[in-house]
């Protein structure tokens, strides 16, 4: 979603990107054939004039380099914030994620005798059960 942000971004400002000339030299062969390269031939050849080829960021206005600047470091927080995340989950032993399993495999059954049917008495307990499963797993499994 990051590098979204920051395509779109650089996607909006492409206009306004600042251009520099580049240097391509028209090169003819022993064989006659004609290659283009950036070198100065060796034999016969031109310079040939390309045009304009666009840098980076140097024609973008002070607003719009804040902007941009404001959304790559965003988007360092976020990837930043997704790291530590998936370390912190990363240092989870295995029988947490065990513990995980088992509480969803509990929530799935009290689930189950929920929809099939129970007697009077066993509806609130089946459903303060599913309440405590539900939050447990909110809290502390991924």
């Amino acid at each position: 979603m990051s590098t979204g942000i920051s395509l779109r971004v650089f996607l909006l400002l492409c206009p306004c990107l600042s251009v520099q000339a580049a240097q391509v030299y028209r090169c003819q062969q022993a064989d006659g054939s004609i290659s283009y390269q950036q070198q100065a031939c060796s034999g016969t050849g031109e310079q040939v004039e390309t045009g304009d080829a666009q840098t980076a960021w140097a024609g973008l206005r002070p607003g719009e380099k804040a902007l941009y600047e404001n959304y790559r470091r965003r988007d360092r927080e976020r990837l930043a914030r997704r790291k530590a995340a998936r370390k912190v989950a990363r240092g989870k032993s295995s029988a947490d994620v065990r513990v995980c399993f088992a509480k969803r495999q509990k929530l799935d059954d009290v689930n189950a005798r929920l929809r099939r049917g129970y007697k009077a008495g066993q509806g609130e307990k089946l459903r303060r059960q599913r309440d405590n499963y539900e939050a447990y797993l909110r809290r502390f499994c991924p």
